[in-house]
């Protein structure tokens, strides 16, 4: 297992790079932005190894309903592993989308940053606008990508002690592959915590991981059963996925740890030939998800510009390079860090798109049931909410005891944001805040609990820790794109 690397603070600092809102103006570029898009802050926040750093864009909440120095932030990771946050950003949640035209950009009503501090950092290193020094310096494991992530923070909140950004209590959030990202870099960064002075503490609060890859030896047992009760395929091709199934978990339990990364992409591979679907993560669309436009914007020299962005550095939607070299992660468990979580009560959402096919319900639901956490039974026997939007609309169903939450998203494939955004702010809005169906006078969920604390954490567990070492393997392009 690599060795946890240093925590890097201050050190760093002088080799920050930071685009203030009005950059792109002084810099003589062409606006590209409209003003109120462009980000509060955003460039490069400092992380190990020497020369390394990891692109981040922030936006300020818009319309918060808390006090200045308690307005949560929220960081979002994109899965992958690879893929970039600002596909997040100029896609599902941020402040405003790229168009199909790739030129323009148009203000997303739904954002996330309405009630909150909204955060995208490029990660693992080799990420989107996060160029790696070299190829070694890339991430094979979660340890130093959780790391990496703490670094990237205590940087960002040193850019302008003034505000008093470490003060106010923070949320990890992510989707897919970062249903691993998420959960690792919590627990690593409770423990971080019990040894670092209480002015250099991150108010961590919470955890919410959308459609992820948490515990992939349970979760890919499931596709089968799932594609065969919608009726996607007959007996003998769900048996057929099952025995291919059979294969990836004796390879996992084997801690073959490539060759079980490659197995459950023959799993996906060969789901995906016998329905003929347009793609898994949506099985009512026709066409995959049109992110190609984002690419497009973000490669344009006056967007770079506007960003802080390295115009040097081609950005691409998900890097083969940081996929191969995570290859032997693939199938590797955070289970244990999610536990961790739990058991020093960090509250965790945990929702999926009911469209999903690749890390849907069923899948969650697979990995959960085998929950270490003395609250699971209560959990397990809470009451399975009906949630509608605000207008009336059904927008999915809502489960929740003590720190644990799970939320189904009707009118939504892996890209709930995306897919339903009005749900999808409620949903994230409710769930910080402690209101709605999370708050405490809800019949939603079991057992109430109490409006969000926004007090520090108390952290003294130590997290479980898997074994992460593992030889890189390649992967062809086909199976990268099942990955995702």
């Amino acid at each position: 297992m690599a060795p946890p690397l240093p925590l890097v603070v201050l050190v760093f600092l002088a080799v920050t790079t930071v685009v203030p809102h009005s950059a792109a103006a002084s810099a003589g570029a062409p606006v590209v932005f409209p003003k109120e898009a462009t980000p509060t802050k955003s460039g490069y926040l400092p992380i190990p190894p020497a020369n390394a750093s990891l692109f981040f864009a922030f936006y300020e909440a818009t319309d918060p309903v808390t006090p200045p120095a308690s307005t949560p932030l929220l960081l979002w990771l994109q899965g992958g592993p690879g893929c970039s946050s600002l596909v997040g950003n100029f896609f599902e949640l941020g402040p405003y989308f790229v168009n199909p035209d790739g030129e323009t950009l148009s203000r997303n009503p739904f954002a996330w940053n309405r009630r909150f501090g909204l955060l995208f950092i490029d990660s693992p290193l080799g990420t989107g606008f996060s160029a790696a020094p070299s190829p070694a310096d890339i991430p094979t494991n979660q340890s130093v990508i959780a790391a990496h992530i703490l670094a990237a923070l205590q940087s960002f909140y040193a850019l302008d002690p003034t505000l008093g950004l470490r003060a106010r209590p923070l949320f990890l959030t992510g989707e897919s592959y970062a249903g691993k990202y998420v959960p690792a870099a919590g627990a690593h960064i409770l423990d971080a915590n019990a040894a670092l002075p209480e002015a250099q503490r991150v108010n961590l609060r919470g955890v919410a991981i959308g459609n992820g890859l948490t515990h992939p030896v349970a979760q890919v047992a499931t596709h089968a059963d799932s594609v065969y009760f919608l009726g996607l395929v007959n007996a003998r091709q769900r048996r057929e996925l099952e025995s291919l199934q059979s294969e990836a978990v004796s390879l996992t339990r084997a801690e073959r740890w490539a060759a079980a990364a490659d197995a459950r992409g023959r799993v996906l591979s060969r789901l995906q030939n016998m329905t003929g679907l347009a793609t898994l993560y949506d099985y009512a669309k026709q066409r995959a998800y049109a992110t190609d436009a984002v690419g497009t914007f973000l490669n344009r020299a006056e967007a770079k510009s506007a960003l802080g962005a390295r115009g040097d550095v081609a950005w691409a939607e998900c890097s083969d390079a940081v996929f191969e070299a995570m290859h032997g992660d693939v199938m590797r468990s955070v289970r244990p860090q999610v536990e961790s979580l739990l058991r020093r009560a960090t509250r965790v959402l945990l929702y999926q798109g009911v469209r999903d096919l690749r890390d849907g319900v069923v899948s969650t639901e697979a990995w959960l049931a085998g929950v270490r956490w003395d609250g699971l039974r209560a959990f397990l026997d809470a009451q399975r909410a009906v949630w509608r939007t605000g207008d009336g609309e059904l927008a999915g169903y809502v489960q929740r005891s003590g720190a644990l939450a799970h939320v189904v998203v009707y009118g939504a494939g892996h890209l709930v944001p995306a897919d339903n955004g009005r749900a999808a702010q409620e949903m994230i809005e409710g769930w910080v805040l402690g209101t709605g169906l999370f708050g405490s006078g809800s019949q939603g969920g079991g057992n109430g609990r109490r409006r969000a604390s926004l007090m520090p954490p108390v952290a003294a567990v130590s997290a479980v820790e898997y074994e992460q070492a593992g030889p890189n393997a390649k992967c062809v392009a086909q199976c990268r794109i099942l990955l995702r």
